[in-house]
């Protein structure tokens, strides 16, 4: 489908929103919770780099960096309040191992393939989603993946999340992107992932 007039825009964090969202992340169990959901996940993988495409205030980045420290871990989001929140959070913590640039979904500011990219809670404002999958599968190295982390949207209603969230059926829907398998979904405790792998060959 062709777009006419403006192209749509990715939401993005001010000043104020980006303070708020990082109370939000820190405060809410519901987030403790989450984290700890992806934290277990990418345990599961094999990899030494990481990108994560929205990173917000950088409280995951700094968790994935604590530990795996022998990976390295580069942090991404359109809003330039966030990458100053999250490059102070990585400072005080004494991060080493541990990048964040502006930059998104469609905009990716370094020119090296990723391990693993993901994205947590931010799937769900991308304004061209297929376009930016198929986007970041350039760079993914081969046999690496794209780890999309998000709250689960009911089958029926938007539930407590809202339009903040994901269904299984629109993650399943995400498995034509060029240069990536098929999305493989699943759920577990009010969260859902879908992996999409980029082929060894």
């Amino acid at each position: 489908m062709i777009m006419q007039g403006k192209k749509p825009k990715d939401e993005n964090f001010g000043f104020f929103t980006s303070r708020l969202y990082k109370v939000f992340s820190k405060t809410f169990p519901s987030m403790k919770s989450f984290y700890s959901f992806i934290l277990s996940d990418i345990a599961n993988y094999e990899f030494s780099s990481v990108l994560d495409i929205g990173c917000g205030p950088g409280i995951l980045d700094v968790k994935i960096a604590q530990m795996f420290p022998k990976a390295k871990i580069y942090g991404i989001d359109p809003s330039k309040d966030m990458i100053k929140q999250a490059g102070s959070l990585a400072k005080r913590a004494g991060i080493k191992n541990l990048e964040f640039a502006i930059g998104k979904n469609t905009e990716i500011p370094f020119d090296h393939k990723f391990d693993l990219a993901i994205t947590t809670l931010s799937f769900h404002h991308w304004a061209v989603k297929c376009e930016a999958l198929g986007y970041i599968a350039k760079y993914v190295a081969a046999g690496g993946k794209i780890a999309i982390y998000e709250f689960l949207k009911p089958e029926k209603g938007l539930g407590i999340s809202g339009s903040h969230s994901l269904s299984v059926k629109e993650a399943n829907s995400y498995s034509n992107i060029p240069g990536l398998a098929p999305a493989k979904v699943s759920t577990e405790k009010g969260f859902i992932k879908a992996i999409l792998e980029k082929p060894s060959k």
